[in-house]
């Protein structure tokens, strides 16, 4: 612990165990200070001057477990920086601003991912309750509600709660699930943010009905933990190679094989989705580049499975 830190709360804590599987069974991949150059040149670009830290003898250290794969933080933000990082570090992403950047495509997307969920769940839309936990602006739940869904959603951002009440979307407490209540939760970029994602996923999966699935789409590491590895270099990594293992926000760096592991860890099953619903369920066929994405994406993500984004099945 830094000198400096004392008598005063740390800004990071150590992680005694693997924050998937829970055991300690762990090796050090890579560590560095967190005030090296390779790091400060990265948070500079990120955060620019709304960091007024000091991080002096702490460390950018990633580890792996040996049972489960997943490398992770070994340090990870406190919970007043946690906040910190999430309410002033981070520039606040209007919601105007966002859909600016959204078009057709991005639309298409969610709308395909909502139309397969209905597809293989065979019920009528009314029907179906799900869950969109950690549902930042609402994107998906509120497609899920234009085609009928009993969607709610769970968000720790107050700004992003208030939207989505704004417009409909009731609002649940993920710390508080009901049992077996849902026949589909969404989670879209939120596991690699989690200090505990297994205990996460477990209840999660204690959310969900028999029968029930649960989606997970998390950047994929393993690209980036090779290139460091090889390097052994922060600075040497390029702004999409950084992303994935983001110092202080994505503390979990999954792989394929993590990701399996962890759903399979929480009682839930990998499942390869039937082709025949993924493209029946795509649109914007006569669109070349909308056509090429629509029939090469379920090959990659299910067919030859190697991609962070899984749908699990609940057993039953």
């Amino acid at each position: 612990m830094p000198d400096s830190d004392r008598h005063h709360a740390p800004l990071l804590v150590e992680r005694e165990h693997c924050p998937a599987c829970r055991r300690t069974s762990t090796r050090t991949l890579y560590s560095v200070p967190l005030d090296s150059p390779g790091i400060a040149r990265y948070m500079q670009a990120h955060y620019g001057r709304r960091v007024a830290r000091d991080f002096a003898g702490y460390r950018y250290e990633l580890a792996q477990c040996g049972h489960c794969g997943l490398a992770f933080q070994a340090q990870v933000p406190a919970p007043a920086l946690l906040a910190e990082i999430y309410d002033h570090w981070l520039p606040a992403a209007e919601r105007g601003a966002v859909a600016a950047r959204w078009g057709l495509d991005d639309y298409r997307y969610l709308a395909a991912q909502v139309e397969f969920m209905l597809e293989h769940l065979r019920l009528r839309p009314g029907a179906v309750k799900a869950l969109d936990f950690g549902f930042g602006w609402a994107e998906w739940a509120r497609m899920a509600g234009a085609y009928g869904v009993d969607v709610c959603g769970a968000e720790l951002s107050q700004l992003r709660i208030d939207y989505a009440r704004s417009v409909g979307i009731p609002v649940v407490d993920g710390g508080a699930l009901p049992q077996a209540e849902f026949h589909f939760i969404n989670t879209e970029q939120v596991f690699e943010h989690l200090l505990e994602p297994g205990d996460m996923l477990g209840r999660l999966a204690q959310a969900l009905r028999p029968g029930g699935l649960v989606k997970i789409s998390v950047p994929d590491s393993a690209k980036s933990l090779r290139k460091l590895l090889g390097a052994q270099d922060f600075a040497a990594l390029s702004d999409s190679d950084i992303m994935p293992i983001a110092p202080f926000e994505h503390i979990n760096a999954f792989t394929y094989d993590s990701l399996i592991a962890l759903g399979r860890a929480a009682g839930l099953v990998p499942l390869r989705p039937s082709l025949r619903k993924l493209y029946n369920c795509s649109s914007g066929w006569m669109a070349p580049k909308s056509a090429l994405k629509s029939l090469v994406r379920p090959v990659y993500r299910h067919l030859y499975p190697k991609s962070t984004f899984v749908y699990f099945g609940h057993p039953g």
